[in-house]
């Protein structure tokens, strides 16, 4: 329910398929081929209140083997009734995930679910690997050396994992971040175009020209971002000046009435940052730092310029400018 950017993506995908008016040898190759069933929301209630949970509190995505929820069972039935030999999994992740050694932001991430708690590669898991190779020679394209490879650990109530195991070629989608792409426009995009040259793949059956050493050469993202970091920030106290780098996150809120989210900053880390990065970098070295950071709690900060115009500010959390 809050994880909604393959879901644009998706009538992007079938508005594509409608326009008569080009890329016709790709539409025609993949729908002369394959037959597309598509379920672009499957937690209705959770999308309205834009929570991951549905309106019983369940997390559909962890329902897989208690069937619990409606939500669940229809999802289920559907793959009985048409069973498939590919499945593409998408969700949305958590946009503090970057790739190791070059602190890029992860735009997207990618997954052939794992089958058991060994993370045994079987037939079909090779399969799904071999997609995924086709997605990310794509995405880098437009993204190079932001896409990311989801831990594969094996979860046994999730949809994706089940979906595997029982047999579905099965292609895990995580739509991450990238920088000024708050509304995540251009992650959709990305979702649309890796998801078309998987469908091309598939129809053509290029990808089982694939060799696996190209899923592994995937880097497993970290999640080590900050979405603020304020560097070379001097703080007093009563005795001495100090000079450190404050890590700022924020959680967010769906508001229903106004439909936005509210964000609420904590101090996340105090210290060295170095070596971090964040989605916004304020150095604070020749500006003056007002505030007593504290880690873990709501962030009451000011940054101001030598003549005490404000740069930035936080009170409670809440960001004021």
């Amino acid at each position: 329910g809050n994880e909604p950017t393959a879901t644009a993506a998706l009538f992007d995908l079938i508005h594509f398929f409608s326009d008569l008016n080009q890329d016709q040898k790709i539409k025609e190759d993949v729908l002369n081929n394959c037959s597309l069933y598509i379920v672009p929301v499957i937690n209705p209630d959770g999308l309205e209140k834009f929570k991951r949970r549905n309106a019983q509190d369940i997390d559909i995505n962890r329902d897989y083997l208690a069937q619990q929820s409606l939500e669940g069972r229809i999802l289920k039935n559907i793959k009985a009734q048409i069973k498939p030999d590919f499945a593409f999994n998408l969700h949305d992740q958590d946009a503090l995930y970057c790739i190791p050694k070059t602190n890029n932001p992860v735009a997207i991430s990618l997954l052939a679910p794992a089958i058991d708690d060994s993370l045994s590669t079987n037939w079909t898991r090779e399969q799904a690997m071999k997609v995924i190779v086709c997605i990310n020679e794509t995405l880098q394209k437009f993204v190079p050396q932001q896409v990311g490879r989801f831990n594969d650990e094996f979860e046994p109530t999730a949809f994706g994992d089940q979906f595997q195991k029982s047999g579905a070629i099965t292609i895990l989608i995580e739509s991450g971040a990238i920088v000024n792409d708050e509304e995540k426009q251009e992650i959709r995009k990305l979702n649309f175009y890796g998801i078309l040259a998987a469908l091309n793949a598939i129809s053509n059956q290029s990808y089982q020209e694939k060799d696996l050493i190209n899923y592994l050469m995937i880097p497993v993202q970290k999640k080590e971002l900050f979405h603020v970091i304020l560097k070379n920030c001097k703080v007093e106290d009563e005795e001495k000046t100090y000079q450190m780098d404050i890590g700022l996150n924020y959680t967010e809120t769906f508001e229903s009435e106004s439909r936005k989210l509210d964000r609420k900053y904590q101090i996340m880390a105090i210290g060295d940052l170095s070596f971090k990065n964040a989605f916004e970098i304020i150095d604070a070295k020749d500006l003056i730092f007002v505030g007593n950071p504290k880690f873990e709690t709501d962030a009451t900060l000011t940054i101001k310029n030598t003549t005490q115009q404000i740069v930035a500010e936080w009170k409670s959390g809440i960001r004021i400018k």
